[in-house]
């Protein structure tokens, strides 16, 4: 660790440098989460983008004090390094390390948990809303008379949202920046403009920027951070009037501009988001600004290391590499077949028949597996941005016209689009087919990512079909199913292999029907039922095989769907046999709910029935295999709860 980085425990330390210091500072922690995340993968590429503005907001704000929103959450590293957590990089994402985003249980430094877009705008207009109440009540207190707080009293704590990766594109963003005129107090928004999400930005509001940016030069940048800095006279009494003036006089009739003074949002920009030296005087002006100010700050995703700055979607969120030179060697990747990459062919291939298939995603086709389809046909595909409500409501609109849309996006980013599925999906009985992808437990990006609640929300809603694949075939076999619907299928899959247990792929070949399971291993004078929905399949059939070896026999089924349940399922509990229910999903509302629910419909004795699912309480960053082994869905999870009920019935026999 170089020399500067290893003075830096605290934000306290870094404002004992000088700005050129903060400059070497800068490249010390860029090296620095090189070496980390080359060992660890994580975030990279959005953060080597966001280092000097959290440097120059570290050294102009107190962030004990004063508030940080971070949106996204992913581009928090820097922060993160420099508020006490370098040594947790050893082990970043990793169980036991530091998580990949703001965590409040790691560092009072951090005041959300956060890993969805559009946030910090709207909680920090709350935070300023709840601070501006606070000092009404202490003037009420005072008479009415507004003071000078005592030397014992903390100042009001300054507030920043920091807005990253396309967020600002997000409906909620917009809508906190247009409620920022109940706010009559200090404010600063921080919009990081890289002109990536995920993959590139899409849509008016991105090419809106991009236009500037591509006919302006960071020269130009520099120029009009020195052009506001010129006009503020000072720090502290006049500044509000010296904005007000700078408004008004050096305001540049830009793209940018237009954009925000149109929403009444005091808009400063654009400025070289890499010169640290004009960053930290102008965040020096704008924290003592009365009011909400928006600075618009330019900046490279991946700056400093060159694979990550030509190539910023590969370097989003990348797992291990070694570094080579100029060159990048990766980890090498799995031979095996992932569940995303079964769906993009399958749906790409199914599209080449099919001309009423429409792919949609929220600024993830890379992510989602669509890059096939949009090579092959990109005037059926559509990516939104950041915008998962909007994805929703569009398909809802094609599939009005007779076409069959398919909504591909993250279990996790899903539920931002609760409404529109119930209002313009479900209500409308439309056929939209949503391919809910990372479903169930994620891995490194821990609670924020676990898709843990998507059968839950799906299938409380009227006229929705869940179904889940085990294996690639029935991946295949699923989206056919769902492009064949009337009414809208929700296709759930992990971010995980396809299985290659040849067991499971001889019982997957078949077509999928309406509410049927397949029974995928029949025991002999089984002692009970093992029903498993989706990609644990494999696990109770290891399990079956384990309890074969003791002499226990059990029937293990293939459910495929969550609603509507087969009741066949549930013929063992007629017969006074026991039903272990297996799923990659919360407990609550899940799979086994539904056959419980089913059970107590046919007036079932449901004390027979068992569910294996994830607790109702949120999962930490690890690996998903360790993930699934401490929620207690595993091969051994099922055998252990197999003989605990023929015990329980052997017990209850013998007191007879």
């Amino acid at each position: 660790m170089s020399s500067l980085l290893e003075q830096i425990n605290g934000p306290a330390d870094l404002k004992k440098l000088t700005v050129p210091e903060l400059e070497t500072l800068a490249e010390e922690i860029r090296q620095f989460m090189l070496r980390s995340i080359s060992k660890t993968g994580g975030h990279l590429a959005s953060n080597l983008g966001a280092v000097e503005m959290t440097l120059a907001l570290h050294y102009v704000f107190d962030f004990k004090r004063d508030k940080l929103l971070w949106d996204v959450g992913h581009q928090c590293y820097t922060h993160k390094i420099i508020t006490g957590r370098k040594a947790g990089f050893e082990r970043l994402r990793q169980v036991g390390g530091i998580s990949g985003f703001p965590n409040p249980t790691e560092s009072e430094y951090d005041q959300f948990a956060v890993g969805h877009a559009g946030t910090s705008v709207t909680t920090a207009v709350g935070m300023a809303l709840g601070e501006q109440l606070k000092e009404k009540v202490a003037q009420s207190n005072n008479g009415g008379v507004r003071r000078k707080p005592r030397k014992a009293e903390p100042a009001a704590p300054k507030i920043v949202a920091f807005v990253g990766d396309a967020s600002i594109v997000n409906g909620t963003s917009f809508e906190g920046l247009n409620n920022l005129g109940l706010v009559k107090r200090q404010l600063l928004i921080v919009l990081n403009d890289n002109s990536m999400a995920i993959d590139a930005t899409v849509g008016a509001v991105a090419k809106y920027f991009s236009r500037f940016r591509l006919s302006h030069t960071y020269e130009d940048m520099r120029r009009t951070a020195r052009n506001i800095l010129e006009h503020v006279p000072g720090i502290g009494r006049g500044v509000d009037e010296a904005v007000e003036k700078i408004k008004k006089t050096i305001r540049m009739v830009l793209p940018p501009s237009q954009l925000f003074e149109s929403l009444n949002v005091p808009y400063f920009g654009p400025v070289d988001g890499h010169d640290i030296e004009s960053l930290v005087r102008l965040f020096e002006a704008l924290k003592e600004v009365n009011h909400p100010v928006l600075l618009h700050v330019y900046s490279k995703k991946g700056k400093g290391f060159d694979p990550a700055d030509e190539g910023p979607t590969r370097f989003h969120s990348t797992g291990p590499f070694k570094i080579n030179g100029d060159c990048v060697e990766s980890a090498p990747e799995s031979t095996h077949q992932s569940f995303t990459e079964a769906f993009g062919a399958a749906l790409a291939e199914l599209a080449e028949r099919d001309d009423r298939i429409v792919a949609i995603t929220s600024a993830m086709c890379d992510g989602t597996g669509l890059v096939t389809f949009r090579e092959k046909h990109p005037e059926r595909f559509y990516d939104v941005g950041i915008a998962e409500s909007a994805a929703v409501d569009i398909a809802a609109g094609i599939a009005k016209t007779g076409l069959r849309p398919v909504v591909c996006i993250y279990s996790t980013f899903l539920q931002r689009a609760f409404d529109q599925v119930f209002q313009e999906v479900a209500l409308q009985n439309l056929p939209v087919v949503f391919c809910v992808d990372r479903a169930g437990l994620v891995g490194s990006d821990g609670p924020t990512h676990h898709g843990l609640m998507d059968i839950g929300y799906m299938r409380m809603m009227p006229n929705m079909v869940l179904v889940a694949p085990a294996d690639a075939v029935e991946m295949k076999h699923a989206l056919e199913f769902a492009l064949a619907q009337s009414h809208p299928v929700v296709i759930r899959y992990p971010k995980d292999a396809v299985p290659s247990d040849e067991f499971v792929r001889a019982a997957s070949d078949k077509p999928f029907e309406l509410g049927q399971s397949i029974l995928v291993k029949r025991g002999r004078r089984p002692a009970l039922t093992v029903a498993c929905y989706g990609t644990l399949l494999p696990e109770a059939l290891r399990a079956a095989q384990t309890l074969h070896g003791e002499g226990i026999a059990i029937d293990v089924v293939n459910a495929r769907f969550a609603a509507p349940v087969d009741d066949k399922i549930l013929t063992g509990l007629t017969k006074g046999k026991g039903l272990i229910t297996v799923e990659d999903h919360h407990v609550a509302c899940g799979f086994g709910s539904a056959v419980l629910e089913r059970a107590s419909e046919l007036g079932l004795d449901a004390g027979r029935i068992h569910v294996l699912a994830a607790p109702r309480r949120f999962i930490g960053h690890d690996s998903r295999r360790s993930q699934l082994m401490q929620v207690g869905v595993t091969a051994d999870d099922i055998v252990n709860a197999a003989k605990e009920m023929l015990n329980d019935r052997g017990a209850k026999r013998a007191q007879t």
